[in-house]
């Protein structure tokens, strides 16, 4: 499994962004990982939003949106840059 920090990603309104060469160097598929708050030191863990809009059609290949299933409205999407 992946294992990143909160700094990795750009935040807003609880919904973290960030490139996928910046964090794997080049295109990778993966389902889940974990992401460390470099604020609170808590770690939670992201996988493939099944029930995101677009997820049949693998929102075409230019991004991947993640959930932590916590129902707190966290989000990570990672673009196909």
């Amino acid at each position: 499994m992946k294992h990143f920090t909160s700094d990795q990603f750009n935040w807003k309104n609880g919904h973290g962004i960030a490139d996928m060469t910046d964090l794997f160097g080049r295109y990778e598929n993966v389902s889940r990982f974990t992401i460390k708050s470099t604020r609170t030191g808590a770690v939670r863990t992201y996988e493939i939003d099944t029930n995101a809009p677009g997820y049949e059609d693998g929102w075409d290949g230019e991004y991947v949106l993640y959930t932590d299933n916590l129902f707190d409205g966290t989000r990570v999407t990672i673009i196909n840059n």
